[in-house]
């Protein structure tokens, strides 16, 4: 069973109504003489979660059931992590772990865009993991699931979300991402053994293992995870396998796709101005005014970018930034190869997924990262393609994102395939 230090305090932190007139400090105290945290700031516990009550989620003789094995509890951490501009910020997420009788499966999952306006009615700074969110399916059902299954669950909320929500997201930024999500790792790993829960070891090289995964935005964080990972800390970790479903990973093309679309793309801009604007903060610093055409500039600079209506690039962009991007040796230019992390050579597996049809993020981009990873000698890159028809165009790259935790927990990191 996991450590009487684990249940003791479980115990005292899980049943605060029962217990209120009883010192929980002086036990945490005691626990925390016996640990010293290097990069965990702070803790909080937030719920424990019967594998009954996560079952019931998924309706009745739902085929999830049966990777529901183990109850789970649910921690918030907060940490140290460097943000786009070099400051030190804290930043927090979500943990979950199994209640086990062995190890957990050391896990980081990436969360997909989460939308950040000024409007409440479209903010969604709620659905952030460490909020443990009914609203956030992502968590509530999909991470919720993977920990009752075994799988020890790292979920950063990325800088501009929890207890950074008063700043802003780099969004898809990949060195910022992929920072914030190890640091997040790091810190996991260190709750996990404050709590003595045990990190599930490879038989033949007694390695930890470490699982990633991700949808849409968190499909773009695992990639460059995975990179940073393995770029730069590989002695940390040894990465076990990575799935990613549906990822922005070839920026440089997705740039000149979306700028240079002549007519109605069919889907909110929103998110592709969010990016530009992140690009230009990290790299250029021009300002709305220089990307966009009046009134679009104003209504950008007043509302948040889901304000924007219009869905034709050649009506909202600049003929200048255009230009630009249409330079490949241009300023912008070198901002979005920056963030390409669709060309390099992975050591540990990689699983990708995309449906063919994808609107709100081109297929192309999987089909860029499986082509160009394989030619550069990846040991193992594997690619599904989703192609049903039993959905409307705009409710695919969603409908995708069902089928993608559905296959990674039930194929691809229980049996590789």
């Amino acid at each position: 069973m996991q450590s009487n230090k684990f249940l003791r305090l479980f115990f005292f932190l899980s049943m605060p109504l029962l217990f209120w007139a009883c010192d929980n400090n002086e036990l945490e105290d005691e626990l925390e003489d016996e640990f010293e945290f290097q990069h965990v700031v702070s803790y909080e516990f937030l719920d424990s979660i019967s594998s009954e009550e996560i079952s019931a989620r998924f309706g009745e003789n739902n085929p999830a059931s049966g990777f529901i094995n183990f109850d789970i509890t649910a921690h918030k951490i907060t940490y140290m992590t460097e943000n786009y501009d070099g400051t030190e910020v804290e930043a927090s997420g979500l943990i979950l772990i199994p209640i086990v009788s062995g190890s957990s499966k050391l896990t980081s999952f990436q969360h997909s865009t989460l939308a950040k306006d000024p409007n409440p009615e479209i903010d969604q700074e709620s659905r952030a993991p460490s909020y443990l969110s009914v609203d956030n399916a992502e968590i509530h059902l999909s991470a919720s699931l993977f920990a009752a299954n075994g799988y020890m669950i790292s979920a950063p909320d990325y800088i501009g979300y929890g207890s950074t929500k008063d700043m802003f997201h780099p969004y898809e930024h990949a060195q910022t991402t992929a920072t914030t999500s190890y640091d997040m790792l790091v810190a996991a790993r260190e709750y996990a053994e404050f709590l003595d829960v045990k990190i599930r070891t490879d038989n033949d090289t007694e390695e930890e293992e470490l699982y990633l995964l991700g949808y849409s935005q968190g499909g773009n964080s695992t990639m460059a995870l995975h990179k940073y990972i393995e770029e730069n800390h590989s002695d940390v970790f040894t990465i076990t396998r990575s799935a990613m479903g549906a990822g922005a990973y070839h920026k440089s093309a997705v740039g000149d796709y979306i700028f240079n679309y002549e007519g109605d793309l069919g889907f909110s801009i929103s998110l592709y101005l969010w990016v530009m604007d992140t690009y230009d903060r990290v790299y250029l610093q021009r300002g709305m005014d220089y990307y966009l055409q009046e009134p679009y500039a104003s209504e950008v600079k007043n509302n948040g970018y889901f304000a924007l209506s219009n869905t034709n690039p050649q009506e909202i962009f600049t003929e200048e930034f255009i230009a630009e991007v249409n330079d490949p040796n241009s300023e912008f230019s070198l901002a979005l190869a920056d963030n390409d992390i669709h060309d390099w050579k992975a050591e540990a597996p990689i699983k990708l997924y995309h449906h063919e049809n994808d609107q709100l993020v081109p297929y192309f981009n999987s089909v860029d990262a499986y082509n160009n990873m394989t030619d550069n000698g990846s040991t193992e890159v594997l690619f599904e393609t989703y192609t049903f028809t039993n959905v409307s165009p705009e409710e695919i790259h969603g409908a995708a994102g069902g089928n993608f935790f559905a296959d990674v927990i039930s194929l691809y990191f229980r049996s590789g395939i």
